[in-house]
């Protein structure tokens, strides 16, 4: 059999790095050996492109990039669909089937490696351009979701300029909602940048944080809700997992709570009923079509405690994929292997 040959591209200048190089080692480690010729191609913090041939375990850490690395870069040329990797004086030329993104964050997930991809004509999997960059944006995406009908906690947006007039800034809040709010940067992801601000006094400070991360910010309406999460693959006609509910001691499911084992607990399936299970997917479906999603997807979301509204929190086009991530563990008790859920999402990157 001829195998299908795979960048892995990871890393990326983006405040998410060091988890996209842990979901690399692990998307690597499961990739069928028998099926797949990896490559894999990491992007440091400054933005240099390398090939790394040396040990997968020191990709958690950082250490691959001070020994068996190569510059490189994807050719742009749609007619070459290869990596170009420069050894001395010599240009290798490695050509390339499919990539694999599991990039996280600005810079890998906002649909500029994709179109980088799109240009070379390399299927790749994931999300395309446009449906990259709106998911990413947060304040953005949630204009598409509520043109769509799709439910969502009420909320508004600064921008640095707007940072620059306090007053008015506390005045809108407070106009709007009541304390406690959530902030969060528009653009950022893991929970980077974002808290609970529970009186006047935390406001600014919140919001100057968050934007320290992105040019915009949101400021939400706080919902006393459970939190569930639900794992997506497939293109026109997208497959749901089971669902899972976050349960944990934190504030709220913060990065963390995300990536240190033993602070979150997760129940699957989330204890539900089945029409709600059932309201729950129909929702989470329909917010991946109308923002253009293909592939594969995490979409969270909130049950009020009070009311049992379900609302859309967030999508995220390139879930994390570490040994604790929630988007294979969904998949996994789901019935599905993740070495066999890799091949679903390359399939369907190949299906174009």
């Amino acid at each position: 059999m001829v195998k299908q040959k795979v960048a892995v591209i990871f890393g990326g200048c983006s405040s998410e790095h060091e988890v996209s190089r842990v979901s690399a080692r692990n998307v690597i480690n499961n990739l069928d050996k028998e099926k797949y010729e990896v490559f894999p191609l990491g992007i440091t913090k400054g933005g240099q492109w390398f090939l790394y041939s040396g040990d997968i375990k020191k990709l958690d850490n950082g250490d691959w990039e001070k020994s068996n690395v190569h510059k490189a870069i994807i050719s742009p040329d749609a007619g070459d669909k290869c990596i170009f990797v420069f050894k001395g004086n010599t240009v290798e030329r490695i050509n390339i089937d499919v990539a694999f993104l599991i990039l996280h964050g600005k810079n890998g997930e906002d649909g500029t490696v994709q179109g980088l991809l799109q240009l070379a004509g390399i299927p790749y999997t994931g999300p395309g351009v446009l449906a990259s960059a709106l998911c990413m944006d947060k304040a953005t995406s949630k204009i598409i979701f509520s043109a769509n009908g799709i439910p969502q906690a009420d909320w508004l947006v600064f921008t640095k300029n707007d940072a620059e007039r306090p007053v008015e800034i506390i005045k809108k809040v407070e106009d709007n909602f009541a304390y406690p709010v959530f902030v969060k940067p528009s653009g950022a992801g893991s929970s980077i940048g974002a808290g609970i601000v529970k009186s006047q006094d935390m406001l600014m400070d919140a919001i100057e944080n968050a934007l320290s991360y992105d040019s915009k910010v949101l400021v939400e309406e706080f919902i006393d809700a459970r939190e569930i999460e639900c794992g997506i693959i497939g293109n026109e006609n997208p497959r749901v997992a089971l669902l899972g509910e976050v349960i944990t001691d934190s504030e709220f499911y913060d990065y963390r709570t995300k990536y240190t084992l033993g602070l979150a607990d997760v129940i699957i399936p989330a204890p539900l009923s089945e029409q709600k299970t059932e309201e729950i997917k129909e929702i989470a479906v329909k917010a991946y079509l109308s923002v253009g999603c293909r592939g594969f997807s995490r979409i969270d979301l909130f049950v009020e405690k009070t009311t049992g509204r379900v609302l859309l929190n967030e999508l995220n086009t390139l879930p994390g994929c570490t040994d604790s991530s929630m988007f294979p563990v969904l998949w996994q008790k789901s019935g599905m292997t993740f070495a066999k859920l890799l091949d679903e999402i390359i399939a369907y990157a190949m299906e174009g």
